[in-house]
């Protein structure tokens, strides 16, 4: 039991010696680590407005999710709910997809409703001619 407490002791001691080495008196290093960490990862969308505009133009851009009518609606920490409806499931599934791609849609719930099965078929307005 000492000696596992001595070796991690000294692990630690070895490992802040090697990390104060390498970033220790250079604080111009430790910033250049931030930035590139910062400008590793992706960014949110700013507001609520946004994401929602996000969400809908990658949906719309999706190929597999042709026919998709959807609603966004971004409900605040990242939760995004999808409502509408979709001409069959693998649609449906494709935007949920979709929107689950855009950062800052951390959660997306899928309302989205397949015609013919949960929803009614749309129809077009009557010919008036």
């Amino acid at each position: 039991m000492t000696l596992a407490a001595a070796l991690g002791l000294g692990f630690g001691l070895l490992a802040g010696m090697v990390g104060g080495s390498v970033l220790g008196n250079a604080p111009d290093r430790l910033r250049h680590a931030v930035r590139r960490f910062r400008a590793s990862t992706p960014r949110h969308p700013a507001d609520e407005r946004e994401l929602e505009l996000a969400v809908s133009d990658t949906i719309r851009e999706t190929p597999g999710a042709r026919g998709v009518v959807a609603r966004v609606h971004a409900l605040g920490e990242g939760l995004v709910e999808l409502t509408g409806t979709a001409p069959d499931p693998v649609s449906r599934r494709a935007a949920g997809e979709a929107a689950r791609a855009v950062p800052g849609a951390d959660i997306v719930v899928n309302r989205i409703l397949v015609e013919g099965s949960e929803a009614p078929v749309r129809q077009s307005a009557p010919d008036t001619r």
